[in-house]
């Protein structure tokens, strides 16, 4: 468990957990690193305690008996026809619906594996919310990026996977994301207090279109993200923030690190 930026309400939680379960590794950071650096970190820490495989979960995401068992049983199964990519589950909201934010982006041909006693479908990314992989997956593509800090972490970090092997989204694993309202990151609704995380989504989707992709995919993210804050009728100050934003994003020089 990575306890970022740990208050004492925290600590005293995770002391209480240690003392009930066995196996419990707590690692607490001096200052709160985000979502990104979090993963990061756990990972790392994962890989060297000598995990074969992993399984990363938001702190407001609760799983149900069957969420973890449902991954590992079709990760067996198909891992015995091919090499697997990552699996993810389905990610519901509190009201037992879908929950909007973390929808895997799909395959064009994501149906073809579907069977009714097996529900997969095949997909490209997936939020971190619940994403399952080996080994040698994080061996191959290295650690999420840590500067991102939060906000497309999980989809370029997915990208890389995806681009090697197939991957999947497990529908009988489900599991519950708790936000605070359920509706996906949308630029026509930067507000005041969204503004910081809008800042860092534009930033990491930026440096991704740029670098990973090519300058005509950065002209035409640039395009639609102002087309949807034009829409949303964004304050002309918030406009700058985000559009200086994708700019510092772009500007950057970030390495993905690999593990030893």
């Amino acid at each position: 468990v990575v306890d970022n930026g740990p208050s004492q309400e925290s600590r005293d939680v995770l002391a209480g957990l240690k003392r009930s379960y066995q196996g419990i590794e707590v690692i607490e950071t001096e200052q709160n690193i985000g979502g990104a650096g979090g993963f990061n970190l756990g990972l790392k820490a994962a890989y060297y305690l000598g995990a074969t495989h992993f399984w990363l979960m938001d702190d407001d995401a609760y799983c149900n008996d069957t969420t973890l068992s449902e991954l590992t049983l079709a990760y067996d199964r198909l891992s015995t026809e091919e090499p697997v990519g990552f699996l993810c589950s389905r990610v519901n909201w509190r009201d037992g619906g879908i929950c909007h934010m973390n929808q895997p982006e799909t395959t064009w041909d994501w149906m073809r594996p579907f069977e009714r006693d097996h529900p997969i479908i095949k997909v490209l990314t997936c939020s971190f919310v619940s994403c399952f992989f080996s080994r040698e997956i994080l061996e191959q593509v290295g650690l999420p990026i840590k500067e991102f800090f939060i906000w497309f972490d999980d989809i370029e970090f997915t990208t890389r996977i995806s681009d090697l092997y197939p991957s999947y989204a497990i529908l009988d694993s489900v599991l519950t994301h708790d936000t605070e309202t359920n509706q996906s990151a949308y630029f026509a609704e930067i507000d005041d207090s969204n503004l910081w995380k809008f800042c860092y989504g534009a930033a990491n989707e930026s440096w991704i279109n740029l670098k990973q992709k090519s300058f005509f995919h950065w002209v035409l993210f640039w395009v639609r993200r102002n087309r949807d804050m034009h829409k949303g009728q964004v304050s002309i100050r918030n406009r700058f923030q985000v559009n200086k934003a994708m700019l510092r994003g772009a500007l950057r020089r970030l390495r993905i690190e690999p593990v030893q």
